[in-house]
């Protein structure tokens, strides 16, 4: 199985969720991208309730079909609240992965044995204050977290590397003695920070794509690279051909800020798609970018319409921020999993779709 495709032979189930309408218009010519028209299904992971581990705010979710258990799995980040009374970044404790399961891609229900993985906890360690970013590649009985670790108290603080964690037991993963395995570098696009990770296998190789921050085309911001590895473990960036994907920095543009962040990378047909968020200094949307088989890993071009999803209502729960994509393919559907953040920072994870649902 691919893992940047999932094809379950399960039937969806049909959701009860109401689906608000983003992007209208008819069914998608063959022309148009998939993704490019999506459906709001609203969250479909909200926050623990106050006590649980998670209550403070959740996000980034990562998910794979688990063959193990013969249902789609999801690893995503939650912080603990160190304030009843307040949301926000100001106001959580460190980050740790935890874990919820569906049968249907719409349907959540959290593992009782999260979080799976917590910092670490000793000084000078690559994740001593926490584990975020997660994302899963399952192989032959194994599973890999990828995730970037942080050395500082609170939301995503100190140094930021790049971190792995695996085991046959989903509940007692070991991390890597090589951690970290991709670490900021040089003076360039990654000389500050090592964030989100995404990885695709093509040929013989895993490709890994992933945001980074530092300087590009005269922009101090986060931009979107790759490493290249043949065991999981070892990777080399190339910095030669990184940034793939760096936001215009247009005045006024979805993209302002100039950031490219969170990369989701999926194939459909001949053409290689990756979803990516960024911001205009307010509020946060998610783009793609393409490329052909012939170029892959390079050639990365932006949708014309980008971007193909952005905030809500006032009042909504995702009126400040809608972005940090991960897109799941079925025959049947296509799956936009993001972050959503209401206007007093409440962050929870939730679902767009197209087809809609019925």
């Amino acid at each position: 199985m691919q893992h940047y495709v999932l094809t379950a032979a399960a039937v969806l189930a049909l959701s009860t969720l109401s689906c608000t309408s983003f992007g209208g218009g008819s069914p998608l010519p063959p022309a148009d991208p998939p993704g490019s028209r999506l459906v709001k299904c609203g969250v479909i992971l909200p926050l623990g309730k106050y006590g649980e581990w998670d209550d403070g705010m959740i996000e980034s979710p990562a998910i794979w079909y688990d063959t193990n258990r013969g249902m789609y799995g999801m690893v995503y980040t939650g912080y603990g609240s160190t304030d009843s009374a307040k949301r926000g970044y100001r106001h959580v404790s460190g980050p740790r992965i935890g874990l919820a399961w569906s049968s249907d891609l719409m349907n959540w229900k959290k593992d009782p044995k999260s979080p799976i993985l917590s910092g670490s906890g000793v000084p000078g360690s690559t994740d001593a204050a926490g584990v975020t970013g997660p994302f899963m590649w399952f192989e032959r009985g194994t599973y890999h977290l990828f995730y970037f670790g942080v050395t500082g108290k609170g939301y995503e603080k100190g140094t930021k590397t790049m971190n792995i964690a695996s085991g046959t037991d989903l509940y007692a993963l070991r991390r890597h003695e090589d951690n970290p395995i991709i670490a900021p570098a040089g003076s360039g696009w990654r000389r500050d920070a090592i964030w989100h990770p995404n990885i695709v296998k093509h040929a013989d190789a895993y490709y890994l794509f992933f945001n980074a921050s530092g300087t590009a085309n005269g922009m101090d911001e986060e931009f979107i690279g790759y490493a290249v590895s043949r065991d999981l473990v070892h990777w080399d960036v190339d910095d030669a051909n990184s940034p793939l994907v760096v936001g215009s920095g247009t005045p006024g543009a979805w993209d302002a800020s100039g950031r490219a962040g969170d990369p989701s990378v999926y194939k459909v047909g001949p053409i290689w798609y990756m979803a990516w968020y960024s911001w205009d200094k307010k509020h946060s949307s998610d783009g793609l970018s393409w490329t052909t088989e012939r170029e892959f890993p390079l050639g990365w071009r932006p949708f014309e319409r980008n971007p193909v999803l952005t905030i809500g209502a006032p009042g909504s729960f995702d009126a400040l921020h809608a972005g940090k994509p991960f897109i799941v393919t079925t025959p049947d559907r296509h799956y936009h999993f993001y972050t959503a953040v209401a206007l007093d920072e409440t962050r929870q994870i939730a679902v767009a779709v197209w087809p809609p649902l019925r």
